[in-house]
């Protein structure tokens, strides 16, 4: 049985330092709740856009002594198979994910997910992320609540922890309710590919960029960029209340992890969210990204690093963040 402790480590903290936790990760709901991360909510539906051809490189070879690649892949098919029986898709994309379209989730909408993850894919290790996972993931879709709901009593023993998904890497599995969208996908594959790439991240960076994907928007092949979502309210209603010295870009370098999970948290999201959309929109976010990944040891609250790539420290950034805020 996965352990009760999961429910105060979900969503993401991957990069607080190894060995890796091994619970799963849950993508919260929107906010004000009182429960975040277990009260319903539909997220906006992802950019609609045209297919494109791209390709994604293979993936680096595993550290694991003796990893076969392509076993785990061929046992995780065939676990996948045993799991939800007759009727399912799998598809391999990026040389590690294992899509598992479950019954209710096949044909067209499977195929637009496969499609999905391969551009998401294409652009996130386009000058984003360095490093990919080296073992394969298995992504479970399904259609509806019901048919989510009954994965996780079966695999996990217990209630699913979101209502949207989660990503669990010490089975290195993403599970989800794809019938709410696709944004809850390209919000978890994040999740691995910045565990690869730069594991001590904190919280409060994992889940902000991971969030911006909620609402991804393809302008040509290679590119993503995040657009205004459902997370918006929750940061304009703390700037409008006695929240607001909470609300402010400078207060999430130095915050720790557990911080980032307290009982503002729905809060931290939306700050998190919304700072590395303005970031992305200056051009900024990944060299920001790269020079707190590279320098984290000499520069552990990304401070230094914010301030020589942006122009201005986080403090000063506060006036110059909220000034575009207030035109979303």
């Amino acid at each position: 049985m996965v352990p009760t402790l999961l429910l105060a480590v979900v969503a993401l903290a991957l990069g607080c330092s190894a060995p890796r936790d091994p619970t799963p990760k849950s993508t919260p709901p929107p906010a004000p709740l009182a429960a975040p991360k277990l009260a319903p909510s539909s997220p906006e539906p992802e950019a609609a856009v045209a297919p494109a051809e791209v390709t994604t490189k293979g993936p680096p070879p595993s550290t694991t002594p003796n990893y076969d690649l392509a076993h785990d892949l061929g046992v995780r098919d065939a676990d996948a198979h045993t799991r939800l029986g007759k009727g399912i898709e799998t598809a391999t994309v990026g040389g590690v994910f294992l899509l598992v379209g479950a019954r209710g989730f096949t044909g067209g909408a499977f195929a637009q997910s496969r499609d999905l993850v391969t551009r998401a894919l294409a652009a996130f290790t386009n000058g984003r992320f360095a490093k990919t996972p080296r073992e394969a993931i298995t992504v479970y879709l399904f259609g509806d609540a019901a048919s989510y709901g009954a994965f996780c009593k079966a695999a996990i023993h217990e209630p699913c922890i979101s209502p949207y998904g989660f990503y669990w890497p010490s089975e290195r599995w993403m599970v989800m309710n794809a019938g709410l969208g696709l944004g809850t996908l390209t919000h978890e594959l994040v999740h691995p590919l910045v565990e690869a790439d730069f594991p001590r991240a904190p919280t409060w960076l994992n889940e902000g960029i991971a969030s911006v994907f909620e609402a991804p928007a393809f302008t040509k092949p290679g590119e993503i960029h995040g657009v205004k979502n459902w997370r918006l309210p929750r940061l304009k209603q703390a700037l409008a209340s006695g929240e607001r010295p909470k609300a402010l870009p400078h207060t999430l370098f130095g915050m720790s992890d557990e911080t980032f999970r307290d009982d503002d948290e729905s809060l931290h999201y939306a700050l998190a969210r919304y700072v590395c959309q303005w970031l992305d929109e200056r051009g900024k976010l990944w060299d920001f990204y790269h020079a707190f990944r590279d320098e984290r040891d000499a520069d552990p609250s990304g401070e230094k690093a914010f301030t020589r790539v942006v122009g201005m420290t986080p403090v000063e950034a506060d006036r110059a963040f909220l000034g575009w805020l207030s035109r979303l």
